[in-house]
């Protein structure tokens, strides 16, 4: 077969084949998803984060004291414009910035006294003919902030040191040398708290106890900016010819929290009491309480007046009450008028004495011995004679009689019976020891020092115990009542004379 017959051949078949391929159904391609770009998901914006809710308000500050062998712990707390200090022992003080007042509590028998905050002073007027003796006592304060920083509590604490010198002028009552140096870490309060205690004073006036016609003007100098709220301090403490003392503080504890707006006031059913002698007993004033092994308790009977004057009888023995609860007695006082009524109440109410007194006379002005007064210009002189007897409960025999009179002169106030009883004093230091372990820590240092530091506690108490141990200018009593009271004065202080002479 020649090659062009093959090639016809092929050509053929080739034309045959080409339709019946095209006749076969063809396979669908699958299409290929177009390319699309790559979804992307958004994730939502994170939520902004809720503001922090703010810090409580208040402060509370549990802090612990120690000197030598003593060591006194007590809680402060601070409430807005007020403050409330807790110490180990029935009583707590609340200080009310608002009000301008110190309230004392007693807890256990559900009693307070109040007091108004502390003003500055003036020297009394001197009496006609009167020589004025005394001069200038001056505390300066100074503070040092060393630059040193540290965290305390979440607060951010400064090192602060602070010096108290005490200096006095040629003439003054008072020379003793007094120094205060106070190492300590301090921060600034929360705006929200503003009282840390009563505004201090910047000038007093100091009778000297040994000579009652010297004074001394008292002037504090303190620095533009405080240290600040210590919460924790070595503090040294130097009077006179004395060792320095050396106590420390520190705060066990500082919290801030919202404190209960009621614990800064008066509950209801507290009774409001005249004197510390009321506050620091076991029992309300109407009652008697339970008696004391060895103690001796002492009736005092309703004063008397055989004058024919008018005299204010009820505030001379309440008066009469305080000034013996003051020698360390148990005294209390009796209903009954009589003296067989009043025999039968001191049996009763277990008193070992029954104290009587009566008042006899009162001389005014232009009575008998009237050329006193012309010599004197005249007008302000009063003498009273007042008779007692400190006689043991059902017995006849008195421990001590006698009379006392209050001279004719111009007088001044020991007990201030004529505007009621409300001498103010420091209670944990009469009825609870705290003044022992604050003495301590304090030296020999006088409360006027004490009182020029930044610790709100200190402060506080040394403030109280100020008022009864710091000796002030009494007014000119010009009056009967006066001349009465310092009458009965001197006869409370026969009696105190024989009752220690009977247990020594």
């Amino acid at each position: 077969m020649s090659r062009k017959f093959r090639a016809a051949v092929f050509f053929a078949v080739t034309l045959i084949a080409v339709p019946a391929l095209a006749q076969t159904p063809k396979k669908p391609v699958p299409k290929r998803p177009a390319k699309t770009a790559p979804k992307v998901t958004k994730k939502p914006a994170p939520a902004p984060e809720p503001p922090a809710p703010p810090p409580p308000p208040d402060l509370q500050v549990g802090t612990r004291y120690v000197s030598g062998d003593k060591t006194t712990n007590s809680t402060l707390t601070l409430h807005g414009p007020r403050e409330r200090i807790d110490y180990e022992t029935a009583l707590a003080t609340i200080q009310q910035c608002d009000a301008s007042r110190t309230l004392q509590l007693n807890t256990q028998t559900r009693t307070y006294l109040p007091a108004p905050f502390p003003s500055d002073a003036t020297p009394a007027a001197s009496a006609p003919g009167e020589k004025h003796k005394g001069g200038e006592v001056t505390y300066t304060t100074a503070v040092t902030d060393t630059g040193e920083r540290k965290e305390m509590f979440g607060f951010k604490a400064r090192h602060v040191k602070t010096s108290i010198t005490k200096t006095a002028s040629p003439d003054a009552c008072d020379k003793t040398a007094e120094k205060v140096d106070v190492d300590g870490w301090y921060i600034d309060l929360p705006a929200s708290t503003t009282c840390a205690g009563a505004p201090p004073v910047s000038t007093q006036v100091r009778v000297d106890p040994q000579d009652t016609s010297c004074q001394d003007t008292v002037k504090f100098v303190r620095p533009a900016t405080a240290a600040g709220f210590p919460l924790a301090y070595t503090m040294v403490t130097t009077a006179g010819s004395d060792a320095p003392v050396t106590t420390t503080m520190e705060a066990a504890e500082v919290k801030r929290l919202e404190a209960d707006a009621a614990s800064f006031d008066v509950p209801a059913d507290y009774l409001e009491v005249k004197n510390a002698a009321q506050l620091t007993a076991d029992h309300r004033p109407d009652e008697d309480g339970p008696k004391k092994p060895g103690t001796i308790r002492i009736g005092v009977a309703p004063v008397q007046n055989k004058t024919g004057e008018t005299l204010p009888l009820q505030d001379f023995t309440e008066a009469l009450a305080e000034s013996l609860g003051a020698v360390q007695t148990d005294v209390v006082m009796l209903r009954s008028q009589s003296a067989k009524e009043i025999d039968a109440e001191a049996k009763t109410r277990q008193c070992d004495y029954v104290l009587r007194d009566t008042v006899t006379e009162v001389k005014k002005p232009g009575g008998k011995g009237g050329m006193f007064g012309k010599l004197t210009g005249g007008g302000d002189e009063y003498s009273a004679k007042v008779e007692y007897a400190l006689v043991p409960a059902g017995g006849a025999r008195p421990l001590a009689t006698g009379s006392e009179h209050s001279g004719t002169s111009l007088l001044r106030k020991t007990v201030s019976a004529a505007e009621r009883v409300t001498r103010i004093v420091a209670p944990f230091m009469l009825g609870y020891g705290y003044m022992n372990a604050f003495s301590a820590m304090s030296g020999n240092a006088s409360p006027a020092a004490m009182q020029q530091t930044s610790d709100p506690v200190l402060s506080s108490i040394f403030s109280l115990a100020d008022s009864v141990t710091a000796a002030k200018p009494q007014p000119l009593l010009t009056t009967q009542d006066g001349a009465v009271a310092l009458a009965l004065q001197h006869a409370v202080d026969a009696v105190a004379a024989a009752l220690k002479k009977k247990s020594s």
